[in-house]
């Protein structure tokens, strides 16, 4: 797609099957799932369009388990250009959730509430599926825990602020450790005790199904997206290191 060769790990089948699992249903499953991937694609995407018009170079797109990941090999050579590309995803995550959601609302139908005597508009549900995924999708992204789009906002953030690249990287990395270490008790505070992290009360209907979906007892998401945070933060500074480590000795 736009010249990027699209690629979907093994694990997409895992998620796949997650998502029928959770659903109980299985054509609101498959509905669910592809809806999910194209909208990570889409995210993706962004970042990508972002990236190559600020001088980076873009390998492939993969689509795996617990998200999808655009291949940079080269990043934007400006820390303002990296918050920008990091924004994308999110930016365009939440302008699709919105036009969605608009949607649903627009193309729903009318009912008459016998309790209000009133006539109500009844949301399209799988346009209004649609646009709260998106909208979870989005603001999850922007939780400051790197390598998530927040963290990487954050590093690119800290290297406008004057810190240099390892130090930045450094920081986002310990921070995105401390959020994946506060998920990973939060869960099994949950598994064992059973007390499921509160939603918020503004959130309702299927908001409330995603919610479920990330932060519920029974879910597998929250353990295994603070391990993603936890390996690939550290591999990530690791890289910074060796790489800050040899421009140091040429």
């Amino acid at each position: 797609m736009a010249g990027l060769p699209i690629r979907a790990h093994l694990s997409v089948g895992l998620l796949v099957v997650y998502m029928l699992w959770s659903m109980g249903h299985l054509g609101w499953g498959l509905y669910l799932a592809a809806v999910l991937l194209a909208s990570i694609l889409l995210h993706e995407l962004a970042h990508s369009a972002v990236a190559i018009a600020f001088g980076g170079r873009v390998v492939s797109i993969e689509l795996q388990l617990l998200g999808g990941a655009a291949m940079i090999s080269r990043l934007p050579p400006r820390a303002w250009q990296e918050t920008l590309m990091a924004l994308a995803g999110p930016a365009c995550s939440l302008a699709l959730a919105a036009a969605l959601l608009f949607g649903s609302v627009a193309l729903g139908r009318e009912v008459f509430d016998p309790w209000s005597q009133r006539v109500m508009v009844e949301a399209n549900p799988y346009l209004a599926m649609a646009g709260f995924l998106n909208l979870g999708l989005g603001c999850f992204n922007l939780i400051p825990a790197f390598p998530m789009d927040g963290g990487r906002v954050l590093r690119s953030a800290l290297e406008c602020f004057g810190l240099g690249k390892l130090r930045a990287t450094t920081v986002a990395v310990r921070v995105g450790q401390g959020i994946a270490v506060l998920w990973a008790g939060l869960w099994a505070l949950s598994f064992l005790t059973g007390v499921e992290v509160p939603c918020p009360d503004a959130v309702t209907g299927f908001g409330a199904y995603l919610w479920e979906l990330v932060f519920g007892v029974r879910s597998l998401l929250m353990p295994l997206i603070a391990y993603m945070i936890w390996v690939v933060g550290r591999r990530e500074l690791a890289y910074v290191r060796a790489t800050t480590a040899m421009g140091a000795w040429r």
